[in-house]
């Protein structure tokens, strides 16, 4: 009997290791299925239409420039009320990278001395991280915010957040202009040689570009115009007369667009009196020439919100006396 009863238990012992086996392999999914990832960034790139501003605030702000979106999918945002130390603040560590490089294009113009250059830094940094302050906070009310691009309360809050990226862009490319601690620094701390330097290399500069964007325009516009030398040379005296006020900081970004170059080249042609322009070329050329400036002259408000001129102005203030000297 006690040999009986043992092989009874032990059959009840396997039939319930079997039975627990068989449960378990009920429970589990089949190899081929894929349990559900309910995870924002997993919702996020099943359905394209759900948009975390979170995220794309940054992509947004400091790799666009001008009036150039993207809408990223997936991601999120930094946590609400989380700990973000200042230092990890994009917003600073990109305005400490624009503050430094201005800065060091000041000090090889005019030499700085160590003292120049320490009060130049603090303010660099005082006015950037009240640029960060700014920028976090706005960021902050993105964080984790995620929206409908099918629905209409989507759209009108999509449209709410490009307005307040435009905003901190504006802040971003005017952060060292006048009226900042830095420009107000500058004026007081440069001597009047070192100031006179720091304006020549501005100039210069200035000029260099916009002679660059003038030679590249014209020699697409040669093989539009069929322009002699004689025209050529004369197209370019009358837009290197009318240099505009360049930004010399401007994101690579921008040079890049080749639409903007030959667009603002145009409006700032279509400035130039039409009397002496239309003398430069022939009835047929200016029959050509004359839509081109046209279109350049209707796309003033859309270039100057690039920020590639400064403080929004088209046109050069410096005497015309200056501006012969440069252009030779």
């Amino acid at each position: 009997m006690t040999s009986e009863h043992g092989n009874r238990r032990g059959v009840t012992w396997l039939l319930a290791v079997v039975g627990v086996c068989l449960a378990g392999q009920a429970a589990a999914p089949a190899d081929d299925e894929v349990l559900a990832d309910d995870s924002p960034d997993a919702q996020t790139e099943r359905q394209p239409h759900l948009i975390d501003l979170g995220s794309n605030f940054d992509s947004n702000l400091f790799e666009r420039n001008g009036n150039s979106w993207m809408i990223r999918g997936g991601g999120a945002g930094i946590v609400p009320g989380g700990d973000r130390r200042r230092s990890d603040s994009p917003a600073l560590t990109r305005a400490r990278s624009v503050g430094k490089k201005r800065l060091e294009r000041i000090d090889a113009s005019c030499e700085l001395s160590a003292a120049q250059r320490k009060t130049l830094e603090l303010a660099i940094e005082s006015d950037a991280r009240r640029f960060a302050a700014e920028v976090d906070s706005v960021r902050e009310r993105y964080a984790k915010r995620q929206i409908n691009m099918n629905d209409q309360a989507g759209q009108k809050e999509w449209h709410a957040f490009q307005q307040d990226v435009q905003r901190c862009r504006e802040q971003l490319r005017r952060l060292f202009d006048p009226g900042s601690l830095f420009a107000t620094s500058l004026a007081r701390t440069l001597d009047e040689r070192q100031l006179a330097c720091f304006l020549e290399e501005q100039a210069n500069r200035r000029t260099y570009q916009w002679r660059a964007l003038v030679t590249e325009t014209l020699a697409r516009l040669d093989d539009t115009l069929a322009l002699t030398a004689k025209q050529h040379e004369a197209l370019q005296a009358i837009l290197m007369a009318r240099e505009p006020l360049l930004r010399t900081d401007v994101d690579a970004n921008l040079h890049a667009d080749l639409n903007l170059r030959r667009n603002l080249v145009f409006m700032i042609l279509a400035e130039a009196d039409t009397k002496e322009l239309r003398a430069t070329v022939s009835e047929r050329q200016w029959q050509t020439l004359m839509p081109l400036t046209a279109q350049g002259r209707a796309m003033r408000s859309w270039i100057e919100a690039q920020g590639v001129l400064e403080l929004g102005e088209a046109t050069d203030k410096t005497p015309a006396s200056r501006r012969k000297s440069r252009s030779r």
